[in-house]
């Protein structure tokens, strides 16, 4: 495996990834920001949002699919090793959310939002299995991940000892095992079901935790190939980019403009698009993966937005798209768009730098000791 990620040192190509992902989340949302209704704005502001998050889950699935991986492999996946690797993730996600599910709550009581079933933010079951989010609604994709957080775990420490030979091969079987299994259970929901617009199609399954977990498992199946075959996937890297690059233009121009929608072809956008939205952006990651260097001022600046990403994720709309607009209409100003989003980035990433420094950063070092 590559020592760089087995040391926890930061991969530029990585930071990248995080960078557009987050880059892609905050543009998707400028278009309700200044109340434009232009259809082309609206349509490429999903497309961001939806392709910025799907970033998020394949890199997280890789990146976590590493370190499982190599616990699993050499026989170190101990009920110890569990814990430690549950520790560190939970260390990562939980005390900022928890604390921006607080401003979050302060936020919804001003705006007057409903705060029926608030428990279920702190166990992350506002989007389990049914859509039950009246604020924070960036919190679905924070489901998704947790949950797999302790999912793929269990499943591989229950497995380990049933197959004792041939891990490599096993680890790859149970990967596509899961994203088989979730597919199967958006199959027999779409023969339960009839959705006929994107609304619909949204709330009751893009959104939700046990249609989507696949998405990040994925990850793993390059976070296998990156362990046992790096010097293949390192040489093909770039050819991965390019085919990744042409099945997305495939998916989200030439299927548009034929004709595709929820309504033409039910059974793929309701079960299989989300797998092939991930597979796409997983063949592009490995170009990223063993991206080591770049020019130094162009790194400072790429780092320092990966580094805050998490931040400016649970930060950017419902509280800061949300108080901004508020406070627009209310004192009814009159401020250009161009204004309006310079504002909006400009709070984001101040407002994400001093969570990030004051609160995440010492809190990863609590974590390591």
């Amino acid at each position: 495996m590559n020592k760089e990620l087995q040391n926890n040192q930061r991969i530029f190509g990585l930071d990248v990834v995080r960078a557009i992902a987050i880059i892609l989340v905050l543009l998707s949302h400028v278009y309700y920001l200044i109340d434009s209704t232009n259809p082309f704005l609206v349509a490429i502001s999903g497309l961001f949002g939806f392709a910025g998050v799907e970033l998020f889950f394949v890199l997280s699935g890789f990146l976590i699919g590493s370190i499982l991986l190599k616990m699993y492999v050499t026989g170190s996946f101990s009920n110890k090793k569990v814990f430690v690797f549950l520790k560190r993730r939970w260390f990562r996600t939980l005390p900022a959310y928890y604390l921006v599910l607080f401003f979050n709550i302060l936020v919804a009581i001003y705006m007057n939002y409903s705060m029926e079933g608030l428990w279920r933010y702190f166990f992350f079951m506002q989007n389990f299995s049914s859509y039950h989010i009246s604020f924070f609604s960036e919190s679905w994709s924070l489901s998704v991940e947790e949950f797999t957080y302790i999912l793929a775990p269990l499943l591989l420490f229950f497995t380990r000892k049933m197959f004792k030979n041939n891990k490599k091969n096993i680890f790859l079987f149970l990967s596509i095992l899961l994203i088989l299994l979730f597919n199967i259970i958006r199959y027999i929901y779409y023969l339960n079901s009839a959705i006929t617009d994107m609304d619909a199609w949204n709330l009751n399954i893009k959104l939700i935790v046990i249609y989507r977990v696949d998405a990040i498992v994925v990850g793993f199946v390059v976070a296998w190939l990156h362990y046992y075959y790096q010097s293949f996937l390192k040489k093909y890297s770039i050819y991965f980019f390019i085919i990744a690059a042409h099945l997305f233009f495939l998916q989200f121009v030439v299927f548009n403009v034929f004709g595709f929608d929820i309504n033409t072809k039910p059974l793929y956008f309701r079960v299989f698009y989300f797998t092939f939205s991930a597979f796409t952006l997983a063949l592009g990651l490995p170009a990223f993966v063993y991206w080591n260097k770049a020019n130094s001022k162009i790194t400072v600046v790429v780092e320092f937005v990966s580094k805050i990403s998490y931040s400016m994720y649970l930060l950017h709309y419902s509280i800061i798209t949300v108080l901004i607009k508020k406070t627009i209409n209310e004192l009814q100003l009159v401020i250009s768009s161009g204004l309006i989003i310079f504002i909006y980035f400009f709070v984001t990433v101040f407002l994400s730098y001093l969570l990030y420094h004051f609160y995440e950063k010492p809190i990863m070092k609590l974590r390591d000791r």
